[in-house]
């Protein structure tokens, strides 16, 4: 057995991560100012309370608060894993396959508890039983990471040897296995509240645990600073300190957080400002200018961005039936030549993005520049000309999602809308067709659209992400056979294919990168959509919110804030 290095802190040389290390959460200084109430305004309302079911950035950002899993990540930064439940990071099998995690002691649920290895057990075994319907439906985390549920997924087996020992055992190397589990959806529940509170019920209309709706104790009940205490759909979450929580370097200084829903960041935005609010999630870059000379607001800086906004694309030789004018690469490129990007960054996003130089955010584990193609309308007429187009005049449908749809789509009919106005500068005309964003999201998934405005948050900030889970996997095959590109992008690149699953199997941190690396210049070199720009929404607050940690990721734990009045 050796130590695990997280891969991430082997590429980054993150102190702290090396050999033996038993690092513990960073804590906050003592002496400030105590009490008080945090009332948050987001985009969005909660959707389940059990973050295994949760996906959704206002679910996840509430959960953060209570919930804690095995490992997170340091609080800051969207890709350093450290140790949470664990005492340390886990060691490997010299084959890639087992991972053992030795537990702090002394650590109880909210309801009084113990957390130990059975209860982690429990956890992980409850996700990968989840039978067919609602929750298997609704655990996109627990299939994305694990390809799938019991027999179906790479999660084997979990051992609990002694109450402090717990070991995971995978079927095959899986390199993203560490970072992926700093994600709240494998945060650790209390098993006795989810079996007092029927949290296995398989209608999740009818599962009050994850409904949130019984209050303190009957939902959400985990180990972290914060405690989940009330949900009244529409209209608040609340909750309150821990006055249990074990890290007692890293209490937290609030005696509670309010979550109040808005439609979108321009209503939120109003209730900060008014005072309703104290602060909130996310900014209308439309408002950014006037905030940045207020006595009243201060914008809090997120750092790097942890997602990519995208024209999508259906590369398949047709779509519903019809003859797909984007299964050439040469329009592809036209495309990507005619879109002005920078517009889209100064005037839809008001400097609050970053020019995408690929399907990966810069910042991102294994991020590689690849310089894709700039604003050039002759370069975009001539790909126009080699596809036979020059003197056409093709006509696409572009559709956009209405509604909440992600908090980095600021203003998903503005940016489909200059979008169709560039490339009508290369003869192509783009219907505009909205559509909710749920349905348009389920219509993308199915293949039915041949081109679309979409935007993609991490789920954990690396190149596999985006590129394998998010975007270009290909399905796998049955009973032996090939497997089959994803249907929603139809991108069929089969040297992909054997280089992301050569980079998901490999267990030395060099052949990781490079495999990773070289996925995306083969992705640079297709073009299969065309990635416009990397949104660096910021928070903001009232200015007597003090101590804020932001992350691009929002996986930002309150713990460190306090109110200055």
């Amino acid at each position: 057995m050796k130590r695990f290095l997280s891969i991430l802190a082997v590429v980054a040389v993150v102190a702290g991560a090396c050999a033996g290390s038993t690092a513990t959460l960073p804590a906050h200084p003592q002496g400030l100012k105590t009490g008080g109430t945090l009332t948050v305004g987001m985009v969005g309302d909660l959707t389940y309370a059990d973050p295994a079911l949760a996906n959704d950035v206002s679910s996840t950002y509430i959960a953060n608060e209570v919930v804690q899993g095995l490992v997170g990540l340091e609080p800051g930064t969207n890709s350093v894993v450290v140790p949470v439940l664990a005492a340390a990071l886990p060691t490997v099998s010299g084959n890639g396959l087992s991972y053992t995690f030795k537990l702090r002691t002394g650590i109880k649920f909210q309801d009084g508890t113990d957390l130990d290895a059975a209860a982690v057990k429990f956890n992980y075994d409850r996700w990968n039983a989840f039978p067919k319907g609602d929750l298997q439906n609704a655990a996109q985390d627990f299939r994305a990471v694990f390809g799938g549920f019991g027999a179906a997924g790479n999660l084997a087996s979990v051992d609990a040897p002694d109450p402090q020992t717990v070991v995971i055992n995978l079927r095959k190397p899986q390199s993203n296995f560490l970072i992926s589990q700093a994600n709240v959806a494998f945060g650790i529940l209390s098993p006795t509240s989810i079996q007092a509170n029927d949290g296995n019920n398989p209608s999740l209309a009818k599962n009050p645990y994850a409904q949130g709706t019984g209050g303190e104790g009957k939902a959400m009940v985990g180990t972290g600073p914060f405690t989940f205490s009330e949900r009244v759909q529409g209209d608040h979450v609340t909750l309150v300190r821990n006055s249990s929580y074990w890290d007692t370097a890293s209490t937290p200084y609030l005696d509670g957080i309010v979550f109040k829903p808005f439609a979108d960041a321009a209503a939120a935005t109003a209730a900060l400002q008014s005072g309703d609010v104290d602060m909130i999630d996310v900014v209308d870059p439309a408002d950014l200018k006037s905030m940045s000379g207020s006595k009243t607001v201060t914008v809090l800086d997120r750092g790097n961005s942890c997602d990519v906004t995208q024209l999508a694309m259906n590369d398949g030789d047709t779509v519903n039936g019809a003859t797909n004018l984007l299964s050439d690469d040469n329009v592809r490129l036209a495309i990507a030549s005619a879109v002005n990007k920078q517009s889209y960054v100064t005037e839809i996003y008001a400097g609050a993005a970053t020019i995408a130089e690929n399907w990966v955010p810069d910042g991102a584990l294994y991020y590689k520049p690849e310089f894709l193609p700039g604003y050039d309308l002759n370069r975009a007429k001539g790909y126009m000309t080699a596809a036979g187009l020059g003197a056409a005049k093709p006509s696409i449908d572009l559709w956009y999602p209405t509604g909440v749809a992600s908090p980095s789509l600021v203003d998903a009919k503005g940016l489909a809308t200059a979008v169709a106005a560039d490339i009508a500068g290369i003869g192509i005309t783009a219907n505009l067709k909205p559509e909710d964003a749920a349905a348009l999201s389920a219509d993308a998934a199915a293949g039915k659209l041949p081109m679309w405005i979409s935007s993609q948050a991490c789920v954990w900030d690396s190149a596999d992400y985006f590129l394998n889970t998010a975007f270009f996997h290909y399905t796998p095959g049955t009973a032996g056979a090939a497997g089959t590109p994803n249907i929603e992008f139809a991108y069929a690149n089969d040297a992909l294919e054997s280089t992301m699953a050569a980079g998901l199997s490999a267990t030395d941190p060099a052949t990781i990168k490079a495999a990773w690396q070289k996925a995306q210049d083969i992705v640079a070199a297709d073009m299969p959509t065309v990635p416009l720009l990397n949104a660096k929404l910021p928070a903001a607050a009232r200015s007597y919110v003090r101590g804020f940690v932001g992350s691009g990721n929002m996986v930002e734990i309150l713990t460190s804030v306090w109110l200055d009045k």
